[in-house]
């Protein structure tokens, strides 16, 4: 955090210069008064005052220069951490690529990987409501079965339609699959990541810039080898679960990638200069006490 501090409006920090000018001029006139006992009654001066700023362990000159301070380094813009644009979308795209081969109707994962595959497609899409995603299906080759939509049901109408024998050749080219992807998201001029589901991967498998999710659709026997191709291919590898866990931390995967993006790619430098406002109104609420005010 500290590394990424900065300000955001860092001109603003000028205005600390006029600020402690007048401040300065301020302290000034309180020495005149205090020059005032050298030729007037004690007694009499006390009256005269406003108050006895000396005895007081906070003084107004003290609090209005700590408020001074605090308003110009919050009119700054202190920050160390990005957010989403408000004009961007609400979450990061998603391109879903889904492995459709003969492996795929093995039953080690009931009713089968191809048929669990499709309903952890499903889930995912219920909690991407509003979010754009796309799907491609891959064996020997790669295709874009749905461009990036935020209609889940079309995408789930699809998914479920997929067969090895509509694919032209069989095999698991994946990365064939991944460039589709990367392909698909930069027609789209969208930041995403990219969840793989499949039951299998080759250890020579190298992902690129774009994250990468590896959904596990295998029996318990095989899950060793699919997570260790995985981690050896760049991708963060997710298990398939018999509850939602498994979506979820898919989704919370997709949302921590989007959140680590760069800010010219859909996010901004947060604003943290708010934190400072509580504590200024606090100070404020002291000018409200009967004497309490610049002498």
């Amino acid at each position: 955090m500290l590394e990424s501090f900065h300000f955001i409006r860092p001109w603003w920090l000028l205005l600390l210069i006029p600020s402690m000018g007048l401040l300065w001029l301020l302290w000034r006139r309180r020495d005149v008064t205090r020059a005032w006992s050298q030729v007037m009654d004690p007694h009499l001066l006390a009256v005269l005052m406003s108050g006895k700023e000396d005895e007081k362990p906070l003084r107004p000159l003290t609090l209005l220069a700590a408020m001074l301070v605090l308003g110009t380094v919050a009119l700054a813009g202190p920050t160390w951490s990005f957010e989403p644009s408000p004009f961007a979308e609400d979450q990061a795209a998603l391109v879903i690529l889904l492995k459709v081969s003969p492996s795929m109707d093995e039953q080690d994962v009931q009713p089968s990987r191809a048929e669990r595959a499709v309903q952890k497609i499903q889930d995912l899409l219920k909690l991407r409501t509003g979010a754009r995603t796309a799907l491609i299906a891959y064996s020997g080759s790669a295709h874009l079965v749905m461009p990036l939509t935020k209609d889940a049901g079309v995408i789930n109408t699809f998914a479920s339609a997929l067969s090895p024998k509509v694919m032209p050749e069989e095999g698991d080219d994946v990365l064939a699959a991944y460039a589709l992807a990367e392909k698909e998201l930069q027609r789209a001029k969208v930041s995403g990541s990219v969840v793989v589901i499949t039951d299998a991967l080759s250890d020579s498998v190298k992902f690129g810039k774009t994250p990468v999710q590896v959904l596990g659709v295998v029996g318990i026997d095989g899950l060793g080898a699919l997570k260790e191709a995985s981690e050896a291919s760049g991708a963060r590898f997710v298990p398939v679960s018999i509850d939602d866990s498994d979506v979820n931390e898919l989704e919370n995967g997709v949302q921590t990638s989007f959140a680590a993006m760069p800010s010219d790619d859909g996010t901004h430098w947060k604003d943290q200069g708010y934190w400072l406002l509580p504590l200024m109104l606090i100070g404020a609420l002291f000018w409200f006490r009967s004497g309490w005010k610049i002498s």
